[in-house]
């Protein structure tokens, strides 16, 4: 990384309204937005089984177009990706990734294409059946594996993680995978991260500690209102505030995420579409991404007229300010 852009914590969205001075100040303070997202994120259909009580889907989704990606659209997304050289790709949204029984495949097929980018997926774990554990330790297709995995307590998890999502037998599935890694003779293995919501449903500490025992990287992240969508917001605050603080949303700036049918969306919260960029499919994703839609909102954001933008002005991420980048 640029040693100067290392502390450079703001991104500036220039305008032509902006004097020589204005724009001379922040080129040097800031940073300049990419002309392709650093970051990719596209979800290869649209379900999930579990219906987790810190995520809107449970109650979005009936409202919302279902369906799968065309191979077509999927290839088309992974040429670009590979002619712009992408930092990282993410093939989920806000679904259940391994409810696409190709999954394995496609992953297989992003890291042929695209060997240096860093591949990283989350999962809610249920899926993880011992087939697809042999096919992911076998293949190695990705950096990370993220499994959402909400606290060690069998009530506490299925309460919060509802859906068709079983305690025992995500448990299992988790276990027999960090087993088989284990076993795994590849030269680099792709790490696996228990991730978990501060909750006052669970024990985020003590689910940190049980899976640290057991050799497995595993962090808590703080609740968040997700763009002011998530209904039960004020009765899931833990009763105690944990020490982590939200840090300055970058999201917008480097960040692109597109949905099963090519509709890039705003943010990885916009659960109801209510900012659209353009459709990737009919386009590109360069053009989306450099597009006026795009560009304005930024300097919206940029501006601190977050209350111009539907999904930022009840989102408490766009409302804070630190020094670190916060990313999915």
């Amino acid at each position: 990384m640029n040693i100067v852009n290392f502390f450079k914590t703001r991104y500036y969205v220039p305008s032509e309204k902006d004097s020589f001075l204005k724009k001379s100040f922040y080129s040097l303070t800031s940073r300049k937005v990419p002309s392709f997202p650093k970051t990719v994120q596209f979800e290869t259909h649209s379900a999930c089984n579990a219906a987790c009580i810190f995520c809107p889907y449970s109650f979005t989704y009936q409202s919302q177009p279902k369906g799968f990606m065309s191979d077509e659209l999927f290839k088309k997304i992974v040429a670009e990706l590979k002619q712009h050289k992408v930092r990282r790709i993410s093939p989920y949204m806000n679904n259940e990734p391994f409810l696409d029984k190709d999954m394995v495949k496609k992953l297989v097929f992003i890291r042929e294409e695209i060997p240096n980018s860093k591949i990283v997926l989350t999962t809610n774990g249920s899926k993880l059946y011992k087939a697809v554990v042999d096919d992911l330790v076998k293949y190695n297709p990705l950096d990370y594996l993220y499994i959402s995995f909400q606290g060690i307590e069998k009530e506490g998890y299925e309460e919060t993680m509802r859906g068709s999502l079983k305690f025992e037998e995500t448990m299992e599935n988790v276990l027999y995978l960090i087993s088989e890694l284990k076993k795994s003779k590849a030269k680099n293995p792709f790490k696996v991260v228990i991730t978990m919501v501060a909750t006052n449903k669970v024990d985020p500490v003590k689910a940190v500690n049980f899976w640290k025992e057991k050799g497995v990287k595993a962090k808590w992240t703080p609740l968040e209102n997700r763009g002011g969508n998530i209904i039960y917001y004020n009765k899931l605050k833990p009763e105690k505030s944990l020490s982590r603080r939200f840090v300055n949303c970058t999201r917008l700036y480097k960040q692109a995420y597109i949905l099963f049918n090519g509709d890039m969306v705003l943010c990885c919260t916009d659960y109801t579409r209510k900012v659209v960029l353009g459709n990737v499919e009919k386009t590109s994703i360069e053009e989306v991404w450099n597009g006026k839609k795009a560009t304005t909102l930024r300097r919206l954001f940029f501006e601190g007229r977050m209350n111009e933008i539907p999904l930022c002005r009840n989102c408490e991420i766009a409302d804070s300010y630190g020094n670190e980048e916060f990313e999915e």
